[in-house]
């Protein structure tokens, strides 16, 4: 798993979620309305379905405290495996919590069949967005992770990736302003990313929306035909731009230089 496998995965599953949720629809509803993606879990799922493998484990609505416990595991070993080494681990995870109750999940994490190991990807799905601020949410949840890997000494020996995944969709008849919403938004997300990644040189991080998911449909109608044998053009639904997003984190060097 490489950080271009990443984007090209994840911009396939957004873009199958948006198939799914036509299939939802129905056809005589997908006539007259845009299939915006509707539940998360959609996304969740898509996504999840297209990052298996045969050397990788998924799994959905991962609880974080159980990555910290694996940590302290991995870290205590690396160290030397002695009862002052486990003291000396667990301080330093001590502050890492996850929710005021240590609760919260984690929407998709993709380890290696040898789960010992440290995880390969963690995701973190989000509905269309309407605001910054949930994406910097995620964002932030994810650097936490990062922090507590990195506090470990676990990122000198292994590659992790995050990624924080969202969506737009845009309707209306002016196909000039298309994906202006999503590049606004991209626009506050690199913002963010720089104060993130000027307190943590060994984190590149990187976003975009990629394109194998992108999807502009025009103003789409039907023809009415009446008993009379005359028929009328009728205007169904407005044009649409469609675009999957993603924020891309990690310790290794091929996620500065990411396609998307």
């Amino acid at each position: 798993m490489d950080a271009q496998h990443i984007v090209n995965s994840i911009g396939a599953g957004v873009a199958r979620a948006l198939d799914t949720n036509r299939l939802f629809l129905g056809v005589e509803v997908d006539a007259f309305q845009n299939a915006d993606i509707h539940p998360e879990y959609v996304t969740t799922v898509e996504v999840a379905k297209e990052l298996t493998g045969p050397d990788r484990q998924i799994s959905l609505e991962a609880h974080m405290k159980e990555l910290r416990r694996q940590a302290r595991a991995q870290a205590w070993l690396k160290e030397g495996g002695t009862a002052s080494d486990m003291q000396r681990v667990s301080a330093k995870l001590a502050p890492f919590k996850f929710g005021k109750k240590d609760s919260r999940r984690l929407d998709i994490l993709v380890r290696q069949s040898d789960t010992l190991q440290p995880p390969l990807l963690m995701v973190e799905a989000k509905l269309g967005v309407r605001n910054l601020g949930g994406v910097k949410e995620d964002i932030d949840r994810l650097v936490r992770l990062f922090d507590m890997y990195e506090t470990v000494g676990l990122l000198t020996d292994h590659t992790i990736y995050g990624a924080a995944v969202f969506h737009s969709m845009e309707e209306g008849n002016d196909t000039g302003v298309a994906g202006v919403r999503a590049q606004a938004l991209l626009q506050g997300v690199r913002s963010h990313l720089a104060s993130v990644k000027a307190a943590r040189p060994w984190l590149n991080a990187e976003a975009g929306l990629p394109g194998n998911g992108t999807v502009m449909q025009p103003v789409a109608g039907y023809t009415e035909h009446y008993e009379d044998g005359t028929s009328e053009d009728v205007f169904a639904k407005d044009c649409f731009h469609f675009a999957p997003g993603l924020v891309l984190l990690g310790n290794a060097a091929d996620v500065a230089t990411v396609r998307f």
